[in-house]
């Protein structure tokens, strides 16, 4: 198979035909990867790359920090799928890699090129294995117990090999829709469910809200959700686990709505997620295939799952309420400080390119004087919305004042951060606050600060763009310096 990796500028990074059977190849930043990239969004061991048992090409995301694109697929970390030769790769926004079969490539089809998490096969394939071994040396009438103790142990591996990998992962991460997604993805998983559901419960409106689904089509969630609505309620309300037949909870319908299994549900499982003993929400998940009937074991598993999810649910909360601006919902100055440090460094260390704009709003005190302190808030919002819309994925938005926004931009020299300072300056201006009758026109002050001789540390980056800004106000107002 050939790799072709190539940048944004249509650049050849890597252009090899390597090795991919046994352990196969890495990619990544690091010395000891297979194939090293040093560009912006590429991690440590970011991917992988190899044959499997089956003779199956297959990807790996090893710890990528937003997920690799498989064919337009996202393909989250700790993810392994099957791809075909011909695949194009986006490993960030900047790494491209395209797969290109060669005359001596053979290529065994898959099923369905679905998404699993790489624990749960790799056991797994282990366990097969040694049974099948097993199996060839005995004689064929013991062919059916054998059997049938390997489907145990291989659900039974499956299981607490989920438990283990999944509450490394969930601590993975630090973005809750990101989060929920992966919550519900590994539910499935781990149940042999067909849909899932995660619920939190809103203090201020008292009633618990849909986060994140998985394979619910609109019109399932239009047609179902009166009849899970009730059913995850009691689950909620009562704070414990319900599962088994739907048949079990006909009690549950009402005039105004059916019954679970008269939605053709046909077996049902929902646990309370609990953080320090207080009910958060509710994990759900159904299935309308008649052969697969929710049991007690699956309790148990949620469970497991739900206490994880929970734990994780309430970090990933501390860790935005620690690191974002309440007003605007943008970074804060201390997430501010600590990224301009690392992206610094990584620049430094690759020799390339960094600049960081600062902007203060015109006229915001006066603004505040004369009008309520909503208004202002108003204000504070909106240019944060501006601001988040012209960045790219790994572009650093913070709000470091009360009328300050500052704009980390890595791998990005001073004309290219004075395009998106020109862009952010003219979308500001275009910016009518229209509150109680008043109508409220929005400049900005612009100073940009690049990366030269004499940036050495982070202070010298900030100290050049703070000096820029003050020129830029000096000069009137929205101005760029």
């Amino acid at each position: 198979m050939k790799i072709v990796i190539t940048d944004k500028s249509g650049q050849v990074l890597y252009d090899g035909s390597p090795d991919l059977h046994s352990d196969g190849i890495v990619i990544g930043s690091a010395p000891t990867c297979d194939i090293r990239l040093n560009k912006i969004g590429i991690a440590a061991a970011h991917a992988q790359l190899r044959y499997n048992a089956d003779g199956v090409l297959t990807l790996q995301d090893l710890q990528s920090p937003m997920g690799t694109l498989v064919d337009g697929v996202r393909l989250q970390p700790g993810f392994i799928t099957a791809i075909k030769p011909g695949a194009f790769l986006e490993l960030s926004e900047e790494v491209f890699v395209t797969l290109q079969p060669e005359a001596d490539d053979i290529y065994l089809a898959n099923s369905g090129n679905k998404l699993f998490p790489f624990f749960l096969n790799s056991n797994e394939n282990f366990v097969r294995k040694l049974f099948g071994a097993i199996r060839a040396r005995l004689p064929r009438e013991h062919y059916q117990s054998i059997s049938a103790a390997e489907g145990e142990i291989v659900t039974r591996i499956k299981e607490l090999a989920a438990v283990s990998e999944v509450a490394g992962a969930l601590n993975s991460f630090t973005s809750l829709p990101r989060l929920l997604d992966f919550s519900l993805e590994m539910a499935i998983a781990v149940t042999g469910a067909e849909r899932a559901m995660l619920l939190l419960y809103n203090e201020n409106l008292k009633r618990l809200e849909t986060m994140a689904t998985s394979n619910f089509m609109p019109s399932d969630l239009a047609e179902d959700i009166l009849s899970v609505g009730t059913f995850v309620n009691k689950c909620f309300e009562e704070g414990k686990a319900l599962s088994g037949s739907s048949h079990l909870f006909k009690s549950l319908a009402t005039r105004r709505t059916k019954s679970l299994e008269e939605s053709g549900i046909a077996a049902v499982a929902a646990v309370p997620l609990k953080e320090l003993g207080t009910d958060i929400g509710v994990l759900y998940v159904d299935t309308k295939k008649f052969n697969n009937v929710m049991s007690g074991r699956t309790d148990e598993l949620l469970k497991i799952l739900a206490s994880q999810i929970a734990i994780a649910i309430n970090r990933t909360k501390m860790f935005h309420e620690a690191t974002t601006d309440t007003v605007t919902g943008v970074a804060n100055q201390n997430l501010f400080l600590r990224r301009l440090s690392e992206e610094f460094c990584r620049a430094q260390r690759h020799q390339k390119d960094i600049s960081l704009i600062l902007m203060d709003i015109d006229h915001l005190k006066s603004i505040s004087e004369t009008y309520e302190e909503n208004v202002a808030n108003c204000i504070l919002k909106e240019v944060g919305k501006i601001f988040r819309s012209a960045t790219r994925i790994h572009d650093v938005v913070a709000r470091v004042g009360a009328e300050t926004f500052a704009m980390i931009l890595p791998e990005t020299p001073y004309t290219g951060a004075l395009v998106v300072a020109e862009k952010l300056r003219t979308n500001l201006g275009k910016t009518i606050i229209r509150i109680e009758g008043h109508s409220i026109q929005v400049t900005g002050s612009f100073g940009i600060g690049s990366s030269s001789a004499t940036t050495f540390k982070p202070a010298d980056l900030l100290k050049a763009s703070e000096k820029a800004l003050k020129l830029a106000r000096k000069r009137g107002g929205n101005q760029i310096a």
